[in-house]
């Protein structure tokens, strides 16, 4: 006669963990090029500029570039796409007005597609509260700003209005050129072979450089 097992009494069987199915009889496939994120910040010195462009060129060296040469470059990034961008602009005088101003280039040359104008801009007088705005691509692709450019044109993208000592902050999504050769990048002076820069961007009087002294700017 079988002993009855006692109520509360624990098994002893042992619990197996399960495969997982389907079992990979093979290498699986996965994606080879994938997409990268990156948050850079810059600081406008020099002269406050009412209308800088920024161009798709400059937005990719400032991203990173690589030096070939103590004066030559090579584009970090084949293609990039513009998630966001975002200014501070400090008041200087209280009672003063300042004013931030971002947009979408209204009429990008070498392109046959443009998209809706977007304007984003704000004003402030008080010391505890810069003057701040964002702009974001579209979000329904009927525009040539919600999708991917190609690193090395020299295409007007972004029109930026700021005061002195603003901050801009841009959120990009990029492709390493590892399917062929690299894009050359802008001159530079003083490279060192191999180093990996961030590029001011220059206009006029006006400069946007990255703020912490441990990144390398050139």
């Amino acid at each position: 006669m079988r002993k009855a097992r006692s109520p509360g009494k624990r098994s002893k069987k042992v619990n197996y963990q399960k495969l997982p199915l389907p079992i990979s009889l093979q290498p699986p496939s996965y994606r080879e090029q994938i997409t990268r994120s990156w948050h850079l910040r810059c600081v406008c010195t020099g002269a406050a500029p009412t209308s800088f462009v920024f161009t798709v060129s400059q937005l990719s060296a400032f991203m990173g570039i690589i030096a070939t040469s103590a004066t030559a470059s090579s584009l970090i990034c084949d293609q990039l796409l513009i998630k966001r961008v975002c200014v501070w602009g400090p008041v200087a005088t209280a009672g003063t007005p300042v004013t931030t101003l971002l947009k979408w280039v209204d009429d990008p040359a070498s392109n046959t597609q443009s998209g809706p104008p977007l304007t984003q801009t704000d004003t402030s007088v008080s010391f505890d509260r810069p003057a701040y705005c964002c702009l974001e691509p579209p979000k329904n692709n009927t525009s040539i700003f919600s999708q991917w450019a190609d690193a090395s044109l020299n295409t007007q993208w972004i029109v930026i209005g700021c005061p002195l000592g603003s901050v801009v902050d841009f959120w990009f999504d990029f492709i390493i050129d590892d399917l062929g050769a690299p894009s050359a990048g802008p001159v530079i002076a003083g490279g060192v072979l191999g180093t990996i820069y961030h590029k001011d961007m220059i206009a006029g009087g006006t400069t946007f450089q990255v703020p912490a002294n441990i990144l390398n700017r050139i």
